[in-house]
């Protein structure tokens, strides 16, 4: 915005007559030439005008004459782009205060514009602010829109968030006063005051206000969400994230994580899973540790066990690991999958383990169950060796004379 205030400059600048009343205020010579001037200007001869706006620096002696030929000098700076030139010359002709009433409010509008432009933000301010205080007092309906707009960015460069909360918000009552629409970065300027004086509440609301008209931009709903979040309210957040992603507008492995997790916190596993889910089949989420290992976790938390050993055999595949296997072989006794488990345990011993003991006695469990009773036998004898499972280990051993045909023999004898 403050870059497109020196196009508006020029075509403000051009605008003006050269000067006003020139055949009362002027002696004849000074209006002769400036008057010379003004056609070369309109004739877009810039260097014979800055020529001859020099020479009228020496010729020139009424007051009003000076301001004129400061005020040219300043225009043709302008056209040139020379910023820091036509500030200084347009400030010499405003302390002048030669020039008629409105002539003078409007270049002391300029100035401050010129001083925005040139990142003189604290003269910018005060300027703007003697300028508004100034023009008040006859025409307050001169303060436009985008007076208060540029003077809230100058604020916000100074970090004024208070003030830059007034000021913008003036700015958007002159819009809707007039009926027009606010544009989108004017509530993203109060937006971020509000965020910067942690005034989470109003932050929100406008924010909101934001996605009612640009609901379709992903960005607004991150941070909406974050927003909630800052204030201490998961639910609303909770909430923004689930619409964005019912309307289709996660579009990032970070949302889909982002969503599961708060569900999970909100005790929803079986939907956390869901959108992980999706967002694998899409192609939105990698099948990487990370993302398996959060899977699986959510349909631990749901009981969704056959869903979960799908997740656990994938990452074991991934990335094989000890702690993991024995869980997997764990849900797959439990669903009384007695081969897979089978499979499972013989894969874990054929490797180093300080939990060796243990997958012998979930092992001789599993042969049981699939009726190996011999080799059930070898490794429950192996697994009592360890002091802390030998009272379970040799309750399995007890059971498995009960059920071994050669028990049943004997008895039958």
């Amino acid at each position: 915005m403050i870059a497109n205030v020196s196009k508006l400059l020029l075509l403000i600048l051009l605008s003006w007559p050269v000067f006003a009343s020139a055949k009362i205020q002027l002696p004849p010579g000074e209006y002769k030439l400036l008057t010379k001037v003004s056609s070369l200007l309109q004739e877009d001869k810039q260097d014979e005008a800055y020529q001859q706006l020099l020479k009228a620096q020496d010729r020139v002696r009424s007051k009003y004459g000076k301001a004129l030929v400061l005020h040219n000098l300043g225009q043709v700076a302008l056209q040139r782009e020379q910023f820091n030139i036509a500030l200084k010359h347009l400030q010499q002709a405003y302390e002048l205060e030669a020039m008629p009433k409105e002539q003078q409010l409007n270049l002391h509008r300029m100035l401050s514009q010129l001083y925005c432009m040139e990142e003189q933000w604290q003269s910018c301010i005060q300027s703007l602010q003697d300028w508004m205080v100034e023009v008040s007092e006859t025409a307050p309906d001169k303060i436009s829109a985008d007076d208060y707009l540029l003077l809230a960015q100058a604020q916000s460069q100074t970090e004024q968030w208070n003030n830059v909360v007034e000021s913008i918000s003036q700015a958007m009552h002159r819009k809707t006063t007039k009926k027009q629409t606010v544009p989108e970065g004017w509530y993203q300027l109060r937006v971020v005051a509000h965020i910067q004086l942690k005034q989470w509440p109003a932050a929100i609301r406008d924010q909101q206000r934001l996605i009612e008209d640009y609901a379709s931009k992903p960005a607004y709903w991150r941070q909406l969400v974050s927003m909630h979040q800052q204030n201490k309210d998961p639910q609303s957040a909770l909430s923004a994230q689930r619409i964005a992603y019912e309307q289709g507008l996660l579009e990032k492995s970070a949302d889909y994580r982002l969503l599961a997790q708060m569900l999970l916190q909100d005790k929803l596993p079986f939907f956390a899973g869901q959108v992980l889910e999706q967002g694998l089949k899409q192609g939105i989420l990698k099948h990487s540790k990370k993302n398996l290992e959060l899977l699986g976790h959510c349909w631990m938390q749901a009981r969704e066990m056959k869903k979960a050993i799908s997740v656990l055999a994938d990452l074991n595949r991934i990335d094989p690991n000890q702690e993991r296997t024995v869980q997997l072989a764990y849900l797959q006794m439990e669903l009384q999958h007695w081969q897979a488990a089978h499979n499972t345990l013989e894969q874990a011993l054929r490797k180093k383990s300080a939990d060796k003991s243990k997958l012998q006695l979930m092992l001789g469990i599993t042969r049981i169950k699939l009726k190996r009773y011999h080799q059930a036998r070898q490794v429950l004898h192996a697994a009592a060796s360890d002091a802390s499972l030998k009272t379970t280990a040799e309750s399995w051993l007890r059971y498995l004379k009960q059920v071994s045909p050669m028990k049943r023999l004997l008895s039958s004898s």
